[in-house]
């Protein structure tokens, strides 16, 4: 089993108190995250009332995370994704709640809502939004990017989720975005590429650390991601990428291209493509360099 598993929750997430919802699905909730409010979210609504009273900077940029089924906000997904990006930049973190929420669908369009309420009320650049899903999440923030009028430039996916999407017209795409990001790191997850950008660490299919734990090796998807953020600000050892021929070069772990693409951190991606492994270490920290 992970080291994942012996780390306790961190985020404290707040209940809305939704007076006026005006969202477009039932029971989806907008936490936000600044450094001002970096453990205790703020519940927010697409209102203009709702967002000038938040901690919200229209200046900064925004990350929106999307859990895994069966999670909730203040699940582990969040407790290690929250930090790492405040700690990696002065950020926007909108933590999505759809827990209690059973249509991927229906919270799509409500994210979609919502970033084009912000970009249509505030002048907000586009550009400056991010979308990060984990599992299930991660076609939710792909249906999220397909709806919004808004031009979304880079969508980070996180071990998509395999079961009951392969086949599903919502499932995520790689046009969805300027720029998809994949990370595949276990057999829950679709082992074919489906970014613009496809990394398969160790493989892809299991992670050093998590022996045959399927759902530890999902799960080291968001330790990855987390410790992309933190390393580049700690001066510490990044995922890089090595290019591959193929799909299965990269799957038997048999690439020997460029090494000229880091997984995740903070650079917004546009332009970049191409299937790409790397090698882990089995516990914190991950990355070798």
């Amino acid at each position: 089993m992970g080291v994942f598993t012996k780390c306790v929750v961190l985020l404290c997430a707040a209940i809305a108190a939704t007076s006026g919802r005006n969202v477009r699905a039932e029971n989806v909730v907008f936490h936000l995250f600044t450094r001002q409010n970096p453990s205790v979210s703020q519940p927010i609504l697409a209102s203009v009332q709702s967002i000038m009273s938040s901690p919200l900077q229209q200046a900064s940029r925004t990350v929106v995370t999307v859990h895994d089924q069966g999670d909730a906000v203040a699940g582990n997904f969040n407790a290690f994704v929250v930090p790492a990006e405040l700690t990696a930049y002065d950020v926007n973190v909108i933590a999505i709640d759809w827990s209690n929420s059973g249509s991927p669908s229906q919270v799509g369009e409500a994210i979609a809502y919502f970033l084009d309420f912000l970009v249509d009320n505030f002048d907000y650049d586009a550009q400056g939004i991010r979308l990060v899903g984990f599992g299930v999440g991660a076609h939710i923030a792909g249906i999220a990017a397909r709806k919004a009028q808004a031009d979304i430039t880079h969508l980070i996916a996180l071990d998509p989720t395999l079961n009951g999407w392969s086949d599903n017209p919502d499932r995520l795409t790689s046009n969805v975005a300027v720029c998809v990001e994949t990370l595949h790191t276990s057999a829950l997850g679709v082992a074919s590429p489906v970014g613009k950008l496809d990394f398969y660490p160790n493989g892809g299919s299991s992670q050093n650390g998590c022996e045959a734990d399927n759902t530890c090796s999902h799960d080291y998807a968001y330790l990855f991601y987390s410790e992309s953020l933190t390393a580049e600000v700690q001066n510490s050892e990044l995922f890089v990428g090595t290019k591959c021929n193929s799909y299965e070069a990269a799957t038997q772990s048999q690439c020997n291209g460029a090494k000229d693409i880091v997984f995740g951190g903070r650079a917004i991606k546009e332009s970049e493509s191409g299937i790409y492994t790397f090698t882990t270490n089995p516990s914190p920290p991950f990355a070798r360099g």
